[in-house]
């Protein structure tokens, strides 16, 4: 019996290693670019509101951003590689894909906190979590999206709509919501 704890254990910690380490390498260059700490456990509802509208405004750098973290917790190196070409297509769009999956989980959050929606899939998952379970899941991860809260004024219309539709009326508001964020977030660094 003592000797199965121990085995557990040895699993648990080689586990929580493994996602230190993707950390470490992941948030390498979030740490220098948003000078806020990041781990493990980081989860986007812990982001600051500047970093999370860096994070969810459109923009090459911005994606980037998100391939130096994908890279990292990946061990493939940063985003250098990719811009140099020094990886294979697949792996290429591999991480693309796992980007923009990231990317939507950023402006769900936007959309969370602006009380736009209801708990966004992945609201209590670790950052570093998320990327392991886009890089898995591929399309799959990318097709879970919020259900608009009651609270926002077009959820009449919202309601009427096909599951599919829905899912579209919630990727139209992504502009909108991230320019009222943008708003709030400069009014409040004002």
């Amino acid at each position: 019996m003592g000797e199965e704890r121990a085995a557990v254990a040895e699993v648990i910690d080689l586990d929580r290693f493994r996602q230190k380490m993707a950390a470490d390498q992941g948030f390498r260059t979030w740490l220098a670019r948003f000078k806020e700490q990041f781990g493990p456990q980081t989860r986007l509802r812990d982001l600051s509101p500047q970093t999370l509208l860096y994070l969810a405004t459109p923009g090459e750098e911005n994606l980037y951003v998100n391939f130096d973290l994908i890279m990292g917790a990946r061990g493939l190196g940063g985003s250098l590689r990719f811009r140099l070409d020094d990886i294979d297509y697949a792996t290429k769009l591999k991480i693309m894909d796992t980007a923009f999956a990231l990317v939507d989980r950023q402006r769900f959050e936007v959309m969370r906190r602006l009380g736009w929606v209801k708990e966004p899939p992945g609201l209590d998952t670790p950052i570093i979590e998320l990327v392991q379970q886009a890089w898995r899941l591929g399309a799959n991860f990318a097709r879970e999206v919020p259900r608009l809260s009651p609270d926002h004024p077009q959820y009449e219309a919202y309601l009427k709509l096909s599951t599919m539709d829905q899912t579209v009326f919630i990727r139209r508001l992504i502009p909108q919501a991230v320019a009222e964020f943008k708003a709030r977030v400069e009014g409040e660094d004002r």
